[in-house]
């Protein structure tokens, strides 16, 4: 029959091999006698502060008491280790099934295990293979880690590289590069290396790395991403900042929206504030409640936006409705209708343009069917059908059809080819003329 072997509390014992169960009191030191480490062959039962001058290796670990035990050496357990009230410091590598430990776990080298359970916090200075993370207050993982999932009440953060399904963190994380396919944060989550994704979902802000890429994001408050970003979909309540080019499928912000690069979306952006991109924009559809810049061009299918649109270079569209006022090189589109006043320096080429009453529109206007609303001020005008509401004005007109309203007023010259009507009060400052064919337009 196999005996327990018994450390008194505050003593000194010198073991190399126990052949069944070992029981260290409180304020006991063990030190191997003659071999380089202390082999326990059954379980190791600590009684409260307890130190281990080497390493260990044991069946499993128990202790019910409050305590500190520190292993000065790497900890290899067969099975179990469970300290429910315990501070456990291993100042080498650790390697056990599972890992239950009711305050803290400090790990000097490496962790290997398949679960680990900490009610308040884990440190590990090298890397960590566990398939299994709970942790009621913090994490701190300067190596690498790979495993299944990670839940954390409070803080998280990995220095290296991360391999894992999901991170469920109730605070703050913070990774290095790696994969994390389901992400949950309740406070802030940063990654300062290359990530990949499926999901992430975090409560308040969210920063990524250059190179990031990955499927949707759902963030309560701002999104930053320091570099180039490729992604499913977008869903931020506040702002969005991205550094470099970002190109997605979907864009929801409820703030503002802010890229220094391109942005290529494949279906809709929808913004509650102002949209500002530094490079070329690409959509399907564009929803903006304030102002559109884009520094270089445009191509959407179809624009709306509450506020001013700019462009600094080509525009091209189906479908713009803009609130405010309209600022481009050139704007080729289908339908056009701007509430305030439209700027091009080489003018706008539609199926059907309007402008709204009191509008102004610098630059040429060249569309099939084009709508000139009351008291809007216009310049050269290249049209099928030309319909102007009453005391607006223009420079020339070139229509084959021209419906003018009362006191309208033409500084220029009006050629129509098919037929014109006057308002009262007109004044032109030279006699209409039907003609055969009409200039050509600019563009």
């Amino acid at each position: 029959m196999v005996e327990d072997y018994r450390v008194e509390e505050g003593t000194t014992a010198e073991i190399d091999v126990i052949e069944g169960r070992l029981i260290a009191g409180e304020n006991s030191i063990i030190k191997p006698k003659s071999a380089d480490k202390v082999t326990v062959k059954g379980t190791v039962e600590f009684e409260g502060d307890c130190e281990v001058a080497s390493s260990l290796t044991a069946s499993n670990i128990e202790g019910e008491e409050e305590g500190r035990i520190r292993i000065r050496g790497d900890l290899i357990v067969e099975d179990s280790i469970e300290l429910e009230k315990g501070r456990l410091t291993v100042e080498g590598e650790l390697q056990a099934q599972s890992v239950d430990v009711g305050n803290s776990l400090k790990v000097m080298k490496n962790l290997r295990c398949e679960s680990v359970d900490i009610g308040g916090s884990l440190e590990v200075d090298g890397d960590s293979e566990v398939e299994k993370i709970e942790v009621g207050g913090s994490v701190s993982l300067k190596g690498n880690l790979k495993g299944e999932s990670v839940d954390v009440g409070g803080t998280f953060e990995v220095n290296g590289s991360t391999e894992i399904e999901s991170l469920d963190v109730g605070g703050t994380a913070k990774v290095g590069a790696g994969v994390i396919k389901d992400i949950d944060v309740g406070g802030t989550f940063e990654s300062t290396g290359k990530l990949s994704f499926e999901k992430i979902d975090v409560g308040g802000t969210t920063r990524l790395a250059a190179g990031t890429e990955g499927g949707s994001i759902d963030v309560g408050g701002a999104l930053d991403v320091d570099g180039s970003f490729e992604f499913q979909e977008i869903d931020v309540g506040g702002v969005v900042r991205m550094k470099g080019p970002a190109k997605g499928k979907r864009v929801e912000v409820g703030g503002e929206l802010r890229v220094d690069d391109s942005l290529t979306v494949a279906e809709e952006i929808e913004v509650g504030g102002a949209v500002r991109v530094g490079g070329e924009m690409k959509a399907r559809k564009v929803e903006v409640g304030g102002e559109l810049r884009v520094d270089d061009s445009l191509a959407i299918d179809e624009i709306e936006v509450g506020g001013v649109v700019r462009v600094g270079g080509e525009m091209k569209a189906r479908k713009v409705e803009v609130g405010g006022s309209l600022e481009a090189q050139v704007c080729f589109a289908d339908e056009v209708e701007v509430g305030g006043s439209v700027e091009t320096v080489k003018g706008i080429n539609a199926r059907k343009f309007e402008i709204g009453e009191d509008g102004k529109v610098k630059g040429p206007i060249i569309a099939q069917h084009v709508e000139i609303n009351d008291n809007a001020e216009v310049e050269d005008i290249y049209a099928d059908l030309l319909e102007m509401g009453d005391d607006s004005s223009a420079h020339n007109i070139y229509a084959r059809e021209a419906h003018l309203g009362s006191d309208c007023k033409v500084t220029g010259e009006l050629l129509y080819t098919e037929k014109l009507e006057l308002g009262e009060d007109a004044r032109l400052q030279s006699q209409p003329k039907k003609v055969n064919e009409l200039p050509k337009p600019p563009i």
